[in-house]
Formats: structure tokens, sequence, C-alpha cells
């Protein structure tokens, strides 16, 4: 099962936790760039938790 919150996907397998942290991440290289260092920039990302959500329910993911 996959639990989206706020700033993190809680997952319940590593094959879950990899297939979900691409999609989260392949979604945020669209997003522009507010600092140049990149952990700094993951940490505080701007998708939210109802946007990660909708992608990963399109990734074929099921949200809970």
């Amino acid at each position: 099962m996959i639990k989206v919150y706020s700033n993190y996907v809680a997952c319940d397998t590593q094959e879950e936790a990899l297939e979900a942290q691409v999609i989260i991440i392949n979604a945020m290289s669209h997003i522009p760039k507010i600092c140049e260092d990149r952990d700094m920039f993951l940490v505080h990302h701007e998708l939210g938790e109802c946007k990660m959500q909708e992608l990963l329910n399109q990734g074929g993911l099921a949200c809970k």
C-alpha cells in the first residue's frame, strides 16, 4: 500500500518505492529550480499531497 503525505510517500515494498520515486522525480524535474542545492530542492519541492497522489495514480500506483 502507498500512502501520500504532504512531503513524502510511504510504500510497503521497495519496488513500490522505486516506482513512486521515479514518477515524482520526473515530475519535479519540470518544476523551475528554486535553489542550486539539489538536496534542498528535493526537500522543498512544490508538488503537494494532491498532486503527488494524482501523478502516482496516473502511473498505475494505487494510493491510499
